[in-house]
């Protein structure tokens, strides 16, 4: 077990050498960066601490991946292989229960912790040949796959609206549509292999376009039920509800460009932070977007007539 862990810590050295990034630098940083702007958030408003359970959730269904899963437990005994997923799991949720427990969501913590015990057994078995039904086609593959692996988060994004109109909470309704869009963006986080580009025939600004009208319509798809639930409830709002929709609509946008300037490998760093930065200050989109959108094109000639 010692070994696995021994591994994995040096295979996250050398992908934060490959980013140009001194490991103990990052060792440094990101725990400050982390509650900095974690304190930050919480700080300017209570409902931050849903987003933080959100997220911490997020990362921790990345460890229940069926072949992941498998593999550990070809490679262990079967109770090292449940002290690992209990270990990892524990060790995900430590920052961000430290982080509620510092100001003071004691409830909060406590159900993060449970659930997050309770993920462990989240292994991706039990599904047998069952394919999770979905509205939508083989076109985009993207949408297809991602519902498949993000069910649990859109489930909780539904948990999150039912309970925001009960208590009539528009901030925490609005973020459950949020939730939506960000597991969407989460759909064109990896690139797919370039065989799955090069046989189109269309050019890259074709392939371009039509890639993003494919992107919204299926986020229209899955975020229409949201927004119509928050125009009911809330229509005193409805011009936050339409500014969200547009801003949702645009990051996804952005999202979808920015995968395709690297085409194909991934994210750089970089990158990662400017999306980040366009998220968080909207304006930035104006110029990041026509700014992907070309640089795109230009790698995307290496593939398309």
């Amino acid at each position: 077990m010692q070994a696995y862990f021994r591994l994995q810590v040096r295979l996250l050295e050398r992908h934060l050498r490959a980013w140009g990034i001194t490991p103990w630098v990052a060792v440094v940083l990101v725990p400050l960066f982390f509650f900095g702007l974690g304190l930050l958030l919480l700080d300017r408003t209570d409902y931050a601490a849903y987003a933080i359970a959100f997220f911490c959730l997020l990362a921790l269904t990345q460890l229940g991946g069926r072949e992941r899963n498998f593999f550990l437990r070809i490679q262990f005994l079967r109770q090292t292989y449940w002290r690992i997923r209990l270990i990892e799991n524990g060790l995900y949720l430590l920052p961000f229960v430290l982080l509620l427990l510092f100001k003071g969501f004691w409830a909060l913590a406590l159900v993060q912790t449970l659930v997050g015990i309770a993920m462990v057994f989240l292994t991706g078995d039990g599904l047998g040949n069952w394919v999770i039904p979905t509205p939508f086609s083989r076109y985009p593959f993207e949408f297809a796959i991602g519902i498949r692996k993000s069910w649990p988060l859109l489930l909780l994004a539904a948990f999150l609206l039912v309970m925001g109109v009960r208590v009539s909470n528009f901030e925490l309704s609005l973020f459950a549509y949020f939730v939506v869009v960000f597991t969407a963006m989460g759909y064109y986080g990896k690139p797919e292999p370039g065989f799955f580009v090069w046989i189109h025939h269309f050019t890259p600004q074709a392939f371009l376009r039509r890639k993003l009208l494919l992107a919204i319509g299926n986020l229209l798809v899955l975020a229409i039920p949201f927004l119509l639930i928050l125009m009911f409830s809330f229509p005193e709002r409805y011009g936050i509800i339409l500014v969200g929709l547009f801003l949702g609509v645009n990051y996804l946008i952005l999202m979808v460009v920015a995968k395709y300037t690297a085409f194909p490998d991934d994210l750089a760093v970089t990158q990662a932070i400017l999306i980040a930065l366009g998220v968080v200050v909207p304006p930035v989109l104006l110029v990041l977007i026509p700014h992907y959108f070309r640089r795109a094109t230009s790698r995307l000639h290496l593939y398309l007539p």
